[in-house]
């Protein structure tokens, strides 16, 4: 039986090396456009349903750019709504062999929308079509349910888990620091 001390060790080890780990590292489905800057865009169904992108160009760009030209270019559908003023609005995307997690009847869900460097992530301060992208951004887009605060629940790379397996999972976790009775 493992000791409470060695599986605390384990579990500060783990954390501990995931910690700035790349957080998607599959093959390119294709890339758009033309030039010697380059993005590379994630679209995040759920853990594992994954697709990556890469957008190239020259000058000034925004994430909206990229979107839509990875849009024409390829497979990749991407429903949204120009405000205007206020910017275009991303509400879906479609790609052979993406499928949303459903987070049951009731749940929050929608796409959240980051920015980093595929190893450290942040959720976007501003829209899409806000975004200034340069050489070697990552965007990622993940399907998630949100809290009552509308925050996203997910962040990009992670397992969706419903609420009821959170807590089965937790309880087995708890039974590995259980000690067994002689």
């Amino acid at each position: 039986m493992v000791s409470k001390r060695v599986m605390s060790l384990i579990f500060v080890i783990v954390i501990a090396a995931n910690a700035n780990a790349v957080t998607y590292n599959g093959d390119i489905e294709y890339t758009a456009g033309s030039g010697s800057n380059e993005a590379t865009i994630a679209i995040d169904f759920d853990f594992g349903n994954s697709f990556l992108f890469t957008y190239c160009w020259e000058g000034e760009v925004t994430g909206w750019d990229a979107l839509s030209a990875i849009d024409l270019s390829g497979a990749l559908e991407v429903y949204a709504v120009d405000y205007g003023e206020y910017g275009i609005f991303v509400s879906d995307f479609d790609y052979p062999g993406g499928s949303e997690y459903d987070y049951g009847e009731g749940a929050n869900t929608g796409w959240a929308y980051y920015i980093g460097d595929n190893e450290s992530w942040a959720l976007s301060g501003s829209g899409v079509s806000s975004r200034c992208l340069g050489n070697g951004d990552w965007d990622s887009w993940v399907w998630t349910n949100y809290d009552e605060s509308w925050s996203p629940i997910r962040s990009p790379g992670e397992q969706a888990v419903p609420e009821p397996a959170t807590i089965m999972l937790l309880g087995l976790g708890g039974l590995c620091f259980r000690k067994r009775k002689v």
